[in-house]
């Protein structure tokens, strides 16, 4: 039997053999549990420290005397060896509100990742302590094998393909190079703001590729697509799968639920621990309206906007296409194995007259198309695409179906009431209806009622 289930057997059976009111002081709680392999603590409902057995002291490197009454509570950045160990025990919120949970936390130093699993203890009056049985993940010391040669070459031709060369000084692509090489240098969560196709993932995959941990993987997690407990499992799941990644990119995070929301936020407080994966977030919408809305939670916004990088649609920075189609000439030559290597002037004049709905990935997709179809060096502009050439298709006329039948209405009955020289009793029996009905339908329709059939 667990040492949780154990627990709370004792726990019950204290309950039912007992008039006043349990306590705390009513379980023996070092004869219980001092002797247990796993490392065991007692908290009171206030977080404060009352029990740890041994086996949490030789995990902890502290002993119970020390942070005895000392509250575990969680802090985003603990340079204090105790504080950051109590912090790793304190109870998430679902346990201080008394139901049983299970977390995953990472220990300072070589001590590696908890599984902690938090079993409340409840009386009638409500929560008398919570308990927290641990199991270690990762023996210390332990570190990811290296990697074959082979994959760590097709890693760096990856990486190669997402780089930003320094742009022409004033740019947006300048405060966007700077950013970029400021967030590299850093282990803190990255917000990324900006409409659908600016290249949110591009850069987070740039920052990646620049930073330490690029040797590792680049994982992308749409929101809007995956279920809550899949993105859940990646972000929070096995630490050895949390050592092997380099960046996890979580995009859309207003479309997970507020309880997977508050999860990512706590795993955002490891953001100066290296082991663990830097975290970058893209936001397709305006994050301070979805949090007064209600669709983001305040607390993972604020745990990763420490440093946000806004990227400006393209219809804004039009001065800068040429360096972009430079660019993605560049990665169309990589991809198609062809030779084009310019524009010619009409084809970009006409570029520049375009909007660009859909930012950098239209654009990426007009000169990959163009680059397929240039018949030499260069990209005239007939192998641009049509709707750039000529404009965007006309909108479709509609076509209102009540309008369209009181025109044809009012144009047969005028037509018929001509015929009958304005008898409308012969117009009545010549449209197959009552004459009341037919009257009603020409006020309504604005027609003459005038009567020629007396």
């Amino acid at each position: 039997m667990a040492l949780v289930e154990l627990l709370w057997h004792v726990h019950l059976g204290t309950r039912n053999t007992m008039n006043d009111q349990p306590s705390l002081d009513s379980f023996r709680w070092q004869s219980f549990f001092q002797h247990s392999a796993q490392p065991v603590f007692l908290l009171n409902r206030r977080r404060r420290l009352l029990f740890a057995n041994r086996a949490w002291e030789a995990c902890t490197g502290l002993t119970l005397a020390e942070v005895r009454g000392r509250v575990c509570r969680r802090r985003s950045s603990v340079e204090d060896r105790e504080e950051a160990v109590l912090g790793a025990c304190a109870p998430p919120a679902d346990a201080l509100a008394g139901r049983a949970c299970q977390v995953r936390r990472r220990l300072p130093g070589p001590s590696g990742w908890w599984e902690i699993q938090y079993q409340p203890l409840l009386s009638e009056s409500g929560l008398l302590g919570i308990l927290g049985v641990v199991r270690v993940l990762s023996a210390p010391g332990a570190a990811p094998p290296p990697l074959p040669d082979k994959l760590m070459a097709l890693r760096d031709r990856s990486a190669a393909r997402y780089r930003l060369d320094e742009p022409p000084e004033g740019s947006a692509n300048a405060r966007l190079f700077e950013q970029a090489s400021l967030a590299a240098q850093t282990h803190s969560p990255i917000a990324i703001v900006g409409e659908p196709g600016v290249g949110k993932e591009w850069l987070a995959r740039v920052i990646h590729g620049r930073g330490d941990g690029r040797q590792r993987f680049f994982a992308r997690l749409d929101a809007d697509r995956l279920p809550g407990p899949i993105v859940g499992d990646m972000i929070l799941g096995h630490p050895n799968r949390a050592m092997n990644m380099g960046t996890i990119y979580l995009h859309d995070p207003a479309a997970l639920s507020l309880e997977w929301q508050g999860r990512i936020a706590e795993f955002a407080s490891l953001r100066n621990q290296p082991e663990a994966p830097r975290l970058i977030v893209g936001f397709r919408n305006d994050p301070g309206a979805d949090v007064q809305a209600k669709r983001l939670l305040e607390d993972l916004y604020y745990a990763v906007s420490s440093l946000t990088i806004s990227i400006p649609p393209l219809r804004e920075r039009l001065a800068e296409l040429p360096y972009l189609v430079d660019v993605f000439l560049d990665r169309a030559r990589m991809l198609t194995g062809r030779t084009t290597k310019s524009i010619s002037s009409e084809a970009m004049n006409v570029m520049r007259g375009y909007v660009w709905p859909n930012n950098l990935r239209e654009l990426q997709d007009v000169i990959l198309d163009a680059c397929r179809r240039a018949k030499g060096e260069r990209i005239e502009l007939a192998e641009l695409p049509f709707h750039l050439k000529n404009g965007p298709l006309p909108v479709e006329r509609r076509l209102p179906l009540d309008r369209l039948l009181e025109q044809v209405e009012r144009r047969l009955i005028a037509l018929t009431l001509k015929l009958t020289d304005g008898n409308q009793t012969r117009t009545a029996e010549l449209l197959e209806v009552w004459r009341p009905r037919l009257l009603r339908r020409m006020k309504a329709l604005g027609l003459e009622s005038s009567d020629s059939s007396s």
